[in-house]
């Protein structure tokens, strides 16, 4: 087939399709190209001692549950060219559905080599080296390293590994982007507690696991409630920024020289606490204030992760030396916006983000935090709508039934950022596995978290992208309000984030 051959290279052998496998389809927001190549690996620290063979167990019990069972398939590509999940009638030892590994070490995890390595707060705005550096914990042998891996063989999409120590255990999952996103994640530690817990008849049904959501929420309505409820069709007013024809061709160039010249990008961990974060937030509401026509008495409002926005792509711009236009292009995760998502009894296990864009003159990427905050609020608020996301959803499957790829707006010569923010998923609170606890491991006096409850969350790629340039990834808080965001970055951009670190720790007013 001409796409796996295109995607995959020469294009694995898949085996024969067994006629008693269920099959489940993939979204629309599940299979694109980039997803298909992107093995996503999670590590998940805890510091107490787990039981790995109970949370082997429970997970696999939930993958027996109604529709949970799609996460135990394997990808397949149809004659159509389209991803799909077989999934056996019945998981066995010989058809498993998590591949599963454990390893123990008898030391505590601060006298282990790497795990002594972990990031832990400070009192400053701190960088870390980035999740990849950990993935030796997160690793198995024949895990897969991209999506023609999973092409080939009776191979489970889902990898569990546990790695124990005597006061701590780090829990690690492996899935093919295709199959989530960070809100699915959340949904599947937080049901999967449930079974450790013993409460399964608590578990929370897979919705659109054979109809794709996607395609209904884009729908017109018709009726004048439906209308008046969720508001009429309208043009998608980003329409005029669409980067098409010889405009992206021209993008991609400079993309591609940008690489040739500066090479691949590094991943590290930005760390600010929350007094760091208070004082990014108020800067940038005095500035805006400043900066801006307010009515008396009108209160402007940014959120943190507008702050987060601005602060990130100020300092990639000011990396620069040329004056461009930039594009930051923020995931907006349909679940929080759209109504009929927001008000379903169950989870979507899937990917279901889109994206909102803002646009931003040279002068404004250089310039104060605040206008860059505002801007990135005005535009979530005005391109998050449900008409407004339901146009591009609309936009999207009509570009997705052409063979077009991913949709992109701004300039042919702009700097795109790109940030996805997690921090509404809680991932650090998402999993309670107290039930599966056989030894505390830190003490009551130090602990900030509860018994059972994860301290951290790592993630990476399984194979590394020269492509994946100006990437913020902000995971979110952990137990006591501090950000914790990944970047990806060529090495002239973090020298500036570097030099605004030290500027945050000094206590200095002037950013970069």
């Amino acid at each position: 087939m001409d796409v796996i051959k295109g995607l995959f290279g020469a294009g694995p052998k898949q085996p024969p399709k067994l006629e008693d496998d269920h099959v489940y389809p993939t979204g629309l927001l599940d299979d694109t190209k980039s997803f298909r190549d992107m093995i996503l690996l999670w590590t998940f620290c805890f510091n107490d001692v787990l039981d790995p063979d109970k949370l082997h167990l429970s997970l696999n019990r939930l993958l027996e549950v109604g529709d949970w069972r799609k996460f135990g398939g394997r990808l397949r590509i149809n004659d159509n060219d389209k991803l799909e999940l077989h999934v056996p009638r019945e998981f066995s030892p010989e058809r498993p559905a998590v591949k599963y590994s454990h390893q123990a070490f008898d030391m505590d995890i601060n006298d282990h080599p790497l795990g002594k390595k972990f990031p832990k707060a400070t009192d400053e705005a701190t960088l870390f080296p980035g999740g990849k550096v950990f993935q030796e914990f997160a690793r198995a042998s024949g895990d897969p390293v991209n999506g023609s891996d999973l092409l080939e063989g009776d191979k489970p999409q889902l990898g569990l590994r546990i790695v124990s120590f005597n006061d701590a255990t780090l829990v690690s999952l492996v899935w093919p982007h295709t199959l989530m996103d960070a809100a699915g994640l959340q949904a599947l530690l937080q049901n999967w507690s449930l079974v450790v817990a013993g409460r399964e008849s608590e578990v929370l049904p897979v919705l659109g696991a054979r109809k794709d959501i996607t395609y209904t929420i884009a729908e017109s309505p018709t009726t004048p409630d439906a209308i008046q409820e969720l508001g009429p069709d309208e043009e998608l007013r980003i329409t005029p920024k669409l980067v098409i024809g010889f405009k992206i061709f021209i993008f991609s160039m400079r993309f591609l020289w940008d690489l040739l010249w500066l090479g691949g990008p590094e991943m590290r961990t930005i760390f600010l606490p929350k007094k760091t974060m208070a004082k990014l937030k108020q800067q940038a509401l005095e500035e805006v204030v400043a900066t801006t026509n307010a009515s008396e008495g009108e209160k402007p409002f940014v959120s943190e992760g507008d702050v987060i926005s601005a602060w990130t792509t100020r300092i990639i711009a000011s990396s620069e030396p040329r004056q461009l236009p930039v594009t930051i292009l923020n995931a907006v995760n349909l679940r929080y916006r759209m109504k009929l998502l927001m008000e379903s009894k169950g989870v979507f296990a899937q990917n279901l983000a889109t994206a909102s864009f803002t646009f931003l003159s040279p002068t404004t990427a250089h310039g104060p935090l605040g206008p860059i905050a505002l801007a990135v609020r005005n535009s979530l608020v005005e391109q998050t709508t449900e008409p407004q996301l339901r146009a591009q959803l609309q936009m999207n499957i009509a570009n997705t039934e052409q063979g077009g790829g991913m949709m992109l707006f701004g300039e042919s010569n702009m700097m795109l950022v790109i940030i996805s923010n997690w921090t509404k998923a809680k991932l650090t609170e998402a999993a309670d596995f107290s039930a599966a606890v056989v030894r505390q491991g830190e003490a009551t006096e130090t602990r900030r978290n509860k018994l059972g409850a994860m301290t951290q969350v790592y993630f990476s790629s399984a194979k590394e992208s020269i492509l994946t340039k100006n990437i913020v990834v902000v995971k979110g808080k952990d137990h006591e309000g501090n950000y914790w965001i990944e970047g990806s970055f060529h090495r002239r951009t973090w020298l500036k984030v570097e030099e605004e670190i030290a500027r945050l720790a000094s206590g200095g007013d002037q950013g970069v």
